[in-house]
């Protein structure tokens, strides 16, 4: 296969991918998420080798794949805020169990030296 058929290629792949997970983003796991970035950056590193056979209507697919980015981005921030409130959730738990399970010196005393 020749460059200008291996960039075809690649990009397809690129925009297949891309378009799968938009198409599950509401239900799609972090697994699934991280394996997308995984499966996307190797398509990417393909692509890098390419440049030289890059045409307008590439550049104008490739801006088209691109414009998911922001939709993705939702997803990943709403997966890092809900490990962030899950974070806080068990500082907090932890701040209470401990409040209600301090261990006291049992053996020590108290003298009033009061008259």
């Amino acid at each position: 296969m020749n460059s200008v058929q291996n960039l075809k290629e690649s990009l397809n792949q690129l925009d297949q991918l891309t378009q799968d997970i938009i198409s599950r983003l509401q239900f799609i796991t972090e697994e699934e998420i991280l394996d997308f970035v995984d499966k996307r950056e190797a398509i990417v590193e393909q692509l890098q080798s390419y440049r030289d056979v890059v045409t307008d209507q590439d550049r104008v697919d490739i801006q088209k794949i691109l414009d998911c980015d922001s939709l993705i981005m939702n997803k990943l921030n709403s997966f890092k805020d809900q490990a962030g409130n899950w974070l806080e959730k068990q500082g907090s738990i932890r701040n209470q169990h401990t409040a209600y399970h301090q261990s006291y010196v049992t053996d020590s005393f108290f003298i009033d030296h009061l008259k």
